[in-house]
């Protein structure tokens, strides 16, 4: 071996011993007290005024709840309370039960909860369960009825093949 260095040798030994002397640095804890800085005054008044909102009665307020900002025709929206379905297109069978002395239908409406409906009772709408068949049910509502049946996801048909599957 060589006694004596290149100066690249010499340059990466310079390096090495800059970087020993940071990292002795770091490790003394040399510069790790904070340095806060002044504590200013509070002000003893705020710059601005506070005021108190208007006060507006309740019945001027009304045309914001009868008139929909976004509604297209703006018309008051609809209460949920007062108006009657007509018919039960948003109602779809999903179960029916009929054991001994219990016969009932399980309803899905399109936007709600689930119901529930024993024979003979009405549904909030006003359609009274009046028959029931292990795949219909059938409702009256002023003299109409109308009957929901239950809907049977069904396979496809499987015909049989000799030839291998991939």
């Amino acid at each position: 071996m060589n006694g004596t260095l290149r100066p690249l040798e010499w340059g990466l030994l310079g390096l090495a011993g800059l970087l020993g002397l940071l990292m002795a640095v770091i490790l003394s804890s040399i510069g790790d007290e904070p340095q806060w800085l002044p504590e200013e005054p509070a002000p003893a008044q705020p710059a601005f005024n506070l005021q108190a909102p208007p006060t507006v009665a309740l019945a001027d307020l009304a045309g914001t709840w009868q008139a929909p900002l976004f509604s297209p025709d703006r018309s008051p929206d609809r209460v949920a309370g007062k108006a009657r379905v007509t018919s039960l297109s948003n109602l779809s069978l999903s179960g029916i039960m009929i054991t001994g002395n219990l016969q009932m239908a399980m309803l899905k409406q399109a936007d709600g909860p689930p119901l529930t409906v024993r024979l003979g009772q009405s549904l909030p709408n006003g359609w009274r369960l009046e028959h029931l068949t292990p795949q219909s049910a059938r409702f009256a509502l002023d003299g109409r009825t109308q009957t929901l049946s239950l809907y049977g996801k069904r396979l496809p048909s499987i015909s049989p093949s000799r030839e291998p599957l991939p």
